[in-house]
């Protein structure tokens, strides 16, 4: 393995997420990464092989590497949930054609729930396996620093709860409702999740308040107001099609109880806004209890020299926050003990990253 280009994909629903990995046989050198949100449900489906051209542009092209230069492109896919799809099958055989439009499909490799990578000319055939894998490649990539621990990977719209134990995922389920089950994942984010999701009431003049169940406002409302996130970080649409500022913030809030900026107050609205935050908090909390029961049950190592390694855009103000208040402290962040530069884009760099690990083993192996 010398001066391998090794390009990660992780394909999602709403954010498609990018890396380039400069390596060789000893260490990966250089890191690049570009995010674009892409909503799959708004597009025409003949869009989507665009969004690799401008991958393409963005990412290689950007960094004087051009297309040919490539040694592999490795695989991950959750955009098949999108209900631009009628069935997962379809969404996955519509990206993987796309994909073939724009890159070599020999160079293609895709990442499965069994913690394998497999190429093209499989995929069709066990396309449930490839579907919503991102957390079997990320979790691959960490084990290689740290083989037992915890990850959790707060996002744009879920939360993955995933045991390592021996370097590799150790999970209960591998399809989404198997883990939504167990507690292995959240559905709910920093970014995308409805304030009806999250709670029915809010207070308001001393009275809980039942809120509109249209779609007025987000979550990233209430992050941009509490100053969870920034700006740059709200990357998905906002509910009216209107500004990020939080003064539009406040705007779209206002309206989740039938009011506007004129007729109710900012310290309202703030107070409103902790309180969905609050709300959010204890739904994450309750399921990392459960999840935290059961693992101790199933793997008693567990119980010994437990770390937790977070990623994600709302790892700090959703995840990190919930394990101290749980009692949790040995927490490390999964870019700092994997050495990437973003933390935003890990499940991009992962997926690059444990094929590297692949090819490495394999050539240790004499593959």
């Amino acid at each position: 393995m010398v001066n391998l280009n090794i390009l990660g994909l992780d394909i999602g629903g709403a954010n498609t997420k990018a890396a380039l990995i400069q390596c060789n046989i000893l260490k990966i050198q250089k890191t690049y990464s570009y995010i674009e949100y892409f909503p799959f449900w708004q597009q025409n489906l003949d869009q989507i092989p665009n969004l690799f051209k401008r991958i393409i542009e963005k990412l290689l092209n950007k960094n004087q590497i051009k297309q040919k230069d490539l040694d592999y492109i490795s695989i991950t896919i959750t955009a098949e949930l999108s209900d631009a799809f009628q069935t997962k099958r379809e969404g996955i055989e519509i990206i993987v054609n796309y994909l073939n439009k724009v890159f070599n499909k020999d160079k293609m490799f895709f990442i499965n729930t069994n913690c394998e990578f497999v190429k093209f000319e499989k995929v069709k055939n066990d396309y449930l396996s490839i579907a919503a894998a991102n957390w079997v490649s990320t979790s691959l990539f960490l084990g290689k620093f740290i083989p037992k621990c915890i990850l959790i990977d707060a996002g744009s719209t879920t939360v993955d709860i995933i045991p390592i134990l021996g370097s590799r995922p150790n999970t209960i389920g591998k399809t989404d409702i198997e883990r939504l089950i167990n507690h292995e994942l959240i559905y709910t984010g920093g970014l995308r999740a409805t304030i009806p999701s999250i709670t029915h009431f809010v207070p308001y003049k001393g009275e809980k308040v039942r809120i509109s169940f249209e779609k007025f406002a987000l979550i990233s409302d209430i992050h941009r107001i509490l100053n969870n996130v920034s700006e740059k970080d709200y990357i998905n649409d906002t509910a009216d099609n209107r500004g990020k500022s939080i003064d539009y913030c406040y705007a779209r809030l206002a309206r989740i109880i039938c009011m506007d900026i004129e007729t109710i107050t900012k310290d309202d609205l703030y107070k409103i806004a902790n309180y969905v935050y609050e709300k959010q908090l204890e739904i994450i909390q309750l399921e990392i209890s459960q999840f935290m029961a059961s693992l101790y049950s199933r793997l008693p190592e567990f119980q010994n020299d437990l770390i937790f390694i977070i990623t994600g855009l709302a790892a700090d103000f959703l995840i990190k926050k919930v394990l101290t208040r749980l009692g949790f402290n040995n927490i490390k962040y999964f870019e700092r003990v994997t050495n990437i530069p973003d933390k935003i884009n890990s499940s991009a760099l992962a997926v690059a990253g444990a094929l590297y690990y692949k090819l490495q083993n394999g050539i240790e192996n004499g593959n």
